[in-house]
């Protein structure tokens, strides 16, 4: 017998005596998602290459969000956030699906330029985030010179927050499309299938679906395929699940290349933006939280990211004071020049499980596109309440969270919020997906797990 395998029989005899004659791959396969298997012990995968992304060696953009609700304000802090290293802004605007209670106030070109005060915008990349309100504040952003922009039109990601899609959305983009500044101009948006509850496999699927609607769109408008792909880009919900976030990313990539593909487009890498996820943020013990946000970040980068920006871990408390979103900012600045883990393009590759469980993801997310495009597309799915009906059957109970349902504090410290957040909103109506967080189950409890 090889020492390798002499190894992992030892190890397996130590396991099984743990397990007491339970099955350890029902207990392995319990904790993956979409029904992937995974070995206890992988080899490296033999000639395995790395997948196109984010530039080798280079980092990923460290983006902040401006959400404050008054100009003045939201100008500072991004100054800071800027002075402070950050390479990127979101404007997060009253109208945007992710503003949860606050947004910035932008009514004008004059309001615009407020906000952005003081900003070097050629040496930065700035994202919007207004919804209906992408358009207006596009115009008002072009007037004003330099600068990557990614416009972040997701009309199908209004339907799936609001229930509402907007009119003549293809128009919308077709304008956007022609006035591009360096950046993309639709966005398809995995955070209201991640928020909903969805599996990665059916996230995936849906974001998935989401992009090639956007693709036919444009090439309806006149554009041509080439310059159409180039237009879309891709943000991703990050959560604490390490290897699954991992995988998510990269299958993202490969199964985009089966798109271009099925299109004869030679393969191009695209952008994909990871935003640390909501739906994993607790109120309870918020500090918490900064651990979740830095295994979510770290997973974002290593699974190829461009850009990330995370959710401070006040955020479902309220709106976000200096303190925390600097600890926002320097999670990032820790991973990146300390960490380094930027260093190495696609570090996953060639690892047996990882490797794995990205394939396992592809699978799946193909399967489950499949089976959306079968049925018209991401709007008839969603329209119709099949998707909605999918999440509901795949998904998956809600486990541990330190510091809500398991080792809660006896009592909760006051949190340092500049406004305190809105009570959680009601399930919006019909067809529109119903977001949460996991822990608000256990928020309103008087105790937990010792």
């Amino acid at each position: 017998m090889a020492e390798a395998d002499a190894d992992e029989a030892r190890w397996r005899d130590a396991v099984a005596g743990v397990l007491k004659g339970a099955s350890f791959e029902d207990r392995l396969t319990s904790l993956l998602p979409d029904g992937a298997r995974l070995q206890p012990i992988h080899a490296r995968m033999a000639g395995a290459l790395p997948i196109p992304g984010r530039s080798p060696a280079a980092p990923w953009t460290i983006v902040q969000r401006a959400d404050h609700p008054d100009v003045v304000p939201a100008n500072s802090q991004l100054l800071e956030d800027l002075e402070g290293g950050a390479g990127g802004m979101t404007l997060v605007t009253t109208q945007s699906p992710f503003a949860r209670g606050f947004g910035v106030v932008i009514t004008s070109a004059g309001s615009l330029d407020g906000l952005l005060a003081g900003v070097v915008r050629n040496a930065i990349e700035i994202r919007l985030e207004a919804g209906p309100q992408t358009l207006e504040v596009a115009r008002w952003l072009s007037e004003i010179e330099g600068g990557t922009v990614h416009y972040g039109y997701d009309p199908i990601g209004q339907l799936a927050t609001t229930g509402i899609l907007p009119t003549g959305w293809p128009s919308t983009a077709s304008v956007l499309a022609n006035h591009r500044q360096g950046g993309t101009v639709l966005t398809a948006d995995s955070r209201p299938f991640h928020e909903a509850g969805a599996t990665p496999g059916l996230e995936l699927a849906s974001t998935l679906s989401s992009a090639l609607s956007y693709l036919r769109v444009l090439e309806a408008t006149g554009l041509r395929l080439e310059e159409a792909r180039h237009c879309i880009g891709f943000t991703v919900a990050a959560d604490q699940d390490v290897f699954t976030t991992i995988a998510k990313l990269r299958a993202l990539r490969l199964l985009w290349l089966e798109i271009e593909d099925a299109c004869d487009l030679a393969s191009s890498p695209i952008h994909i933006h990871a935003e640390t996820a909501w739906r994993m943020l607790s109120r309870r013990d918020p500090a918490t939280n900064m651990l979740r946000n830095g295994l979510a970040t770290a997973a974002a980068g290593l699974g190829g990211a461009d850009s990330v920006a995370i959710l401070p871990h006040t955020a479902a408390n309220g709106l976000a004071d200096t303190h925390a979103r600097r600890v926002a900012r320097n999670c990032q600045h820790v991973l990146i020049s300390e960490a380094n883990l930027h260093r190495i393009a696609d570090p996953a590759a060639g690892s047996g499980g990882l490797e794995a469980m990205t394939q396992a993801l592809c699978e799946a997310g193909w399967t489950q596109f499949q089976a959306i495009e079968r049925q018209g597309g991401i709007i008839n799915v969603i329209q119709s309440g099949w998707l909605q009906e999918e999440i509901q059957r795949l998904r998956r109970p809600v486990g541990t969270i330190i510091g809500a349902n398991k080792y809660t504090l006896a009592e909760e410290p006051a949190v340092s919020v500049l406004r305190p957040a809105p009570d959680e909103e009601a399930p919006p109506p019909s067809p529109a997906l119903s977001r949460k967080r996991d822990a608000l189950a256990f928020e309103s409890l008087s105790g937990g797990t010792p």
